[in-house]
């Protein structure tokens, strides 16, 4: 697995697929995101972040994160993403429009298929939402795909209910959630 610090440099994987989002705790639903993403034919791209965004937008809220850096990039490599592009969410990140982050990853790595939750929040205020991002496929030719949150139990599942899960350690049901132990 090919790690990258930045998305600003051009690079030549051939056919290539994108998959977008904070990734907190890999859960069941985002590897429902991955394995559809790995489904496609060419190399897998995975595009997150080292902190949670809520750090940056807003900062009187403290999120814990479900794995360290460390584990994130450990549970990706074990759903064989071939590269991951980790950045440090920023206030210079945050205000980079959804337009324009698509043009920059669309010219720097040239992916064919995007593959995303279904309640997709992308650049500046979160204006990427799954319609916007449907209206820029013609233009940077590319196809997208959503992909519905799954539910346990009649609930969606999430890292924040996971997070909440692991605050009242009800580790057994994290860990379902998760399809792994917690460390």
């Amino acid at each position: 697995m090919i790690i990258l610090d930045s998305f600003y440099k051009k690079q030549d994987f051939g056919l290539s697929n994108l998959s977008i989002g904070v990734f907190d705790g890999l859960h069941l639903g985002h590897a429902l995101v991955l394995k559809k993403l790995k489904e496609k034919k060419g190399k897998s791209i995975v595009f997150t972040f080292e902190n949670h965004p809520i750090d940056i937008l807003k900062p009187g809220i403290k999120i814990k994160s479900i794995y360290e850096k460390q584990d994130k990039l450990k549970y990706l490599k074990s759903f064989e993403i071939d590269v991951v592009i980790l950045i440090k969410f920023d206030k210079n990140f945050a205000n980079i429009s959804y337009i324009d982050f698509f043009k920059i990853l669309k010219q720097n790595f040239s992916f064919s298929n995007l593959v995303v939750g279904s309640d997709v929040k992308i650049g500046k205020n979160g204006e990427g939402n799954l319609n916007k991002i449907k209206s820029l496929e013609n233009i940077l030719k590319f196809k997208s795909e959503f992909i519905e949150k799954i539910k346990y139990e009649n609930r969606e599942i999430s890292s924040r209910w996971i997070r909440s899960l692991i605050e009242e350690k009800n580790f057994a049901l994290a860990e379902k959630l998760l399809n792994r132990k917690f460390i």
